[in-house]
């Protein structure tokens, strides 16, 4: 049945028609054409039923590969085509370049444009890997909160050095990169270093604009707040096709009438929406669409204070509800998102109509010290999706390379709670049991009795990915299994490596920039579990299936 759902969503793509739609136009109709073109393969081939968007009208090519859009020409600034199955943007510097400026073309005596795609033929499309990541956010060494520790530019090179290490060992397949937001940090000129960065990966990236890769002025208007991004890296709302996975990206990160302009809501503007409801309006209902944004949009974990209680609630926010309803229609949607720096997973493992929220931890650390791990206790690292024939998977990827030092003179926490090490001899992480090489066998840290206090007697495991749809783990200890039970008293759901980071910047430095973290690291593990144990001393094994049949163990002894 999958393989017929395949084969069917491949042949609609390629031949579904350019009528307007109820749920979204693709901008045809009897408007004259101003942007005409072709989009072609470097093998010669007219490639049939690609889209081709001038970010808000999505028109596909003809039988002859041609395309022919009615844009307003004082409302748009580039044209870009949304891959299709089988074929590959160019690369330059790391990037995927699926679009072209018009500032760019030459116009003809009619003041209307032609413009020529040329994409690259993929051997085998069924089989592909992407690295999704978030929140890189380098900064450079300057006297600000980024000396506490290290800088981020230090902690992006090990990400790098790591993304291109993994990369080579995956020669039977292409491998594509996607940067959840906060591609940089208020500054926008290390967008140089960024691409120059990726393009040792030897990766295809794309990315999502985060609030802040925004300009960070005063009073920019939302409408403008992307700009100098979107000059430097492409269009911010776009799509492509990997497989029979749809991908849509969106610029959900709205700036605010007053205050800066990187101090933003979560939602759609009109004219986002516009385009999403176009764009998968030339989409197969049979195809699963992957939207990824910089903040989530669909589900989150909060604090109820009356309960004290871990509570997951909807997201409000323009045109959120809206989108929600429109990937319903799809047999599977995925959400990825990044922008609070901890890791939070939800799936309806009862319907799979309902969107997936999936969100990630900072890849370089935990914010304003750029620690060897993130707020959630990971180490810093990224998300490997699989796809192979039809069938998605993917794990948490530690970063391996920790080379990042701190700064000379800077003192350091105890990492009382951290069960890997930095080897200096190596360059790589390394478990502090046992001394092996950190891998991604490394999805949980386990935590002994009396972490919360004299009296606690209770094993905790802080399991990164979890969601609903994996196996509760199990605890076993003198041959006796224990199921373990989720966390929900916000009093005992935080991360113990944060709450470690956190309190050792409130204390050495008093310094009022790290007291939000400080007091919000009660409330930033949406994936802990505990069960009892009533001896003062002993050992035990924690082991959990994922949601693919995979089966992890962590040994623990106190």
């Amino acid at each position: 049945m999958k393989r017929f759902l395949t084969v069917l969503c491949v042949f609609a793509l390629a031949v579904a028609c350019g009528k307007d739609n109820p749920e979204g136009g693709s901008g045809g109709g009897s408007k004259p054409a101003t942007i005409t073109g072709t989009v072609t393969g470097n093998d010669g081939t007219l490639i049939v039923g690609a889209v081709v968007s001038d970010g808000l009208n999505c028109v596909k090519t003809d039988a002859s590969g041609r395309f022919a859009l009615p844009s307003d020409l004082t409302k748009t600034d580039y044209v870009f085509v949304s891959t299709p199955k089988g074929w590959a943007a160019p690369v330059e510097r790391g990037q995927a370049t699926f679009w072209k400026f018009l500032k760019d073309c030459t116009p003809g005596a009619d003041g209307k444009y032609t413009i020529a795609f040329t994409l690259k033929k993929i051997t085998n499309p069924e089989r592909f890997t992407v690295f999704i990541f978030a929140d890189p956010q380098p900064r450079k060494h300057t006297a600000g909160t980024d000396q506490y520790a290290y800088a981020a530019l230090d902690c992006c090179d090990d990400m790098y050095k790591d993304m291109k290490e993994l990369k080579g060992k995956m020669t039977d397949r292409p491998v594509y990169a996607i940067g959840l937001g906060d591609i940089v940090h208020q500054d926008l000129s290390l967008l140089e270093n960024y691409k120059e960065g990726m393009a040792t990966t030897g990766l295809s990236t794309y990315n999502v604009i985060g609030n802040h890769d925004q300009e960070h002025k005063m009073g920019v208007p939302d409408t403008q707040a992307h700009k100098n991004f979107e000059a430097q890296m492409g269009p911010v709302n776009y799509s492509f096709n990997l497989g029979n996975i749809h991908f849509l990206v969106v610029d959900n990160m709205i700036a605010q009438e007053t205050g800066y302009s990187d101090e933003c809501g979560t939602g759609l503007r009109d004219d986002i929406w516009e385009w999403v409801k176009n764009d998968l309006a030339l989409v197969p209902k049979t195809c699963p669409v992957m939207v990824c944004g910089h903040s989530p949009m669909f589900k989150m974990y909060s604090h109820n204070e009356t309960t004290n209680a871990m509570v997951i609630k909807d997201r409000s926010g323009q045109h959120l509800g809206d989108l929600k309803n429109l990937l319903a229609k799809f047999s599977k949607s995925y959400a990825w998102a990044g922008h609070t720096h901890t890791t939070f997973n939800y799936v309806d493992k009862d319907n799979d109509n309902v969107v997936e929220s999936h969100t990630l931890s900072r890849v370089t650390g935990a914010l304003w010290s750029n620690e060897y791990q993130g707020s959630n206790g990971t180490p810093r690292g990224y998300v490997v999706l699989e796809y192979d024939n039809g069938d998605i998977t993917w794990k948490f990827k530690p970063i391996y390379w920790q080379t990042a030092q701190y700064q000379e003179g800077k003192t350091k926490p105890a990492y009382t709670y951290r069960d890997w090490n930095y080897d200096a001899a190596t360059g790589r992480a390394k478990m502090k049991v046992g001394g092996a090489e950190l891998t991604d066998a490394y999805q949980m840290q386990v935590y002994g009795p009396k972490v919360y206090g004299e009296t606690d007697s209770y094993v905790y495991a802080n399991i990164f990915m979890w969601d609903e749809k994996w196996k509760n783990p199990v605890f076993t200890s003198g041959g006796i299994p224990t199921p373990m039970t989720r966390v929900v008293d916000v009093n005992k759901r935080y991360s113990f490596s944060n709450w470690e980071l956190n309190k050792f910047y409130w204390e050495k430095r008093r310094l009022s920039v790290f007291e939000d973290e400080y007091n919000s690291s009660f409330n930033n593990c949406a994936s802990l579990f505990s069960a009892y144990v009533n001896t003062p001393t002993g050992s035990g094994t924690v082991s959990v299936q994922d949601r693919f049949g995979n089966t992890y163990t962590s040994t623990i002894t106190w």
